[in-house]
């Protein structure tokens, strides 16, 4: 098959097969197969974050968790769900200006103290509240290391509990700066206090958060109409960035892996002229890619093609670099 007639599985899901067999049901209201696989998700806290997070945004349209939690109200998993689910339809309002905002957010702080509580140890109460705290615009101003107005008070408490969470960072990145959508100056500090925080692994996935913030001031230029905002990729920042992100690739392993975090790096190597790297990085992701930040890359808004294009530009580059180079080791960015 032409690499032009690849066509990626856009899936929310990703690499996570159980979790995208179980969406269908969880829509139309069946909760079993959720308890079931958060149960089976053990004491992997990254894991069980980002099942129940992306469940969530499913479960909020569905009553699959009110359900759940009328069968199993003493069930950690089901009282810690519920928290989210009222997290996400409180946001939703929130957003929409409704009336009844503020008393769902309300309700959602009290189901995400009583997980708390049932829990202390767990991440997920902490993330509601966060997730609440950037919803209805809570903002004070940050510490010395990084000052830009934020949901501050959510967040440590957040990375009391988990250091590196890697949702509450992402969080945190499109809630910073004083105004509804993210600011690019206080997105790229945000990520460079992050990564240069003590203790952080080499092999945590917020190593690649700098990129995000490159993608967040990439937008935010290119919705200025700023003909030249891909020169962002082309700067000393961006090179060290994409060479911090391959370092993370090359020493991971697909238990570190997201694919929406592969995309980035992918992108970042594309555009910064290191397509030939990209490929492995596409490789990486089998039949998976994501929409962001391809939407984004994108002038025409298609992800599917403008991930193909990448895609296609990576392994031409690639093979033209196994045809001139013998076999030799290749270097990072």
């Amino acid at each position: 098959m032409s690499p032009h007639d690849f066509k990626p599985v856009m899936h929310p899901a990703g690499f996570d097969e159980p979790m995208a067999r179980i969406l269908g049901e969880v829509r139309t209201g069946h909760w079993f197969s959720m308890a079931e696989m958060l149960a089976a998700s053990g004491g992997d806290r990254r894991l069980r974050c980002t099942r129940i997070a992306l469940l969530a945004q499913v479960a909020a349209a569905s009553n699959a968790v009110d359900q759940w939690v009328a069968e199993r109200p003493r069930d950690p998993d089901a009282v810690a769900m519920a928290a989210r689910v009222a997290v996400e339809r409180a946001c939703k309002a929130a957003a929409k200006g409704l009336a009844q905002a503020q008393g769902m957010g309300r309700r959602a702080a009290e189901l995400c103290a009583e997980a708390a509580a049932m829990d202390p140890a767990d991440p997920v109460p902490y993330l509601g509240r966060l997730a609440l705290a950037a919803g209805f615009g809570e903002r004070v101003e940050g510490p010395d290391s990084c000052p830009v107005p934020g949901p501050w008070h959510a967040f440590r408490d957040l990375w009391r509990i988990d250091p590196a969470n890697r949702e509450g960072a992402h969080r945190m990145l499109s809630a910073v700066g004083s105004g509804a959508a993210p600011s690019p100056a206080a997105a790229q500090l945000f990520a460079s206090s992050i990564v240069s925080s003590v203790g952080l692994s080499s092999l945590s996935p917020l190593q690649l958060l700098p990129l995000y913030a490159i993608v967040v001031a990439y937008e935010y230029r290119k919705a200025q109409g700023d003909g030249l905002a891909h020169l962002l990729w082309t700067t000393e920042t961006a090179r060290t960035e994409m060479a911090r992100g391959w370092n993370w690739f090359a020493s991971s392993g697909k238990q570190d892996w997201l694919v929406v975090d592969l995309s980035h790096l992918a992108h970042a190597l594309v555009v910064g002229g290191r397509a030939d790297l990209a490929a492995d990085v596409f490789e990486a992701m089998g039949p998976y890619g994501s929409n962001r930040p391809w939407t984004v890359a994108s002038g025409s808004g298609d992800a599917v093609e403008e991930f193909v294009r990448a895609r296609s530009t990576a392994l031409a580059a690639a093979a033209s670099r196994r045809g001139g180079t013998s076999g030799r080791q290749r270097a990072g960015p």
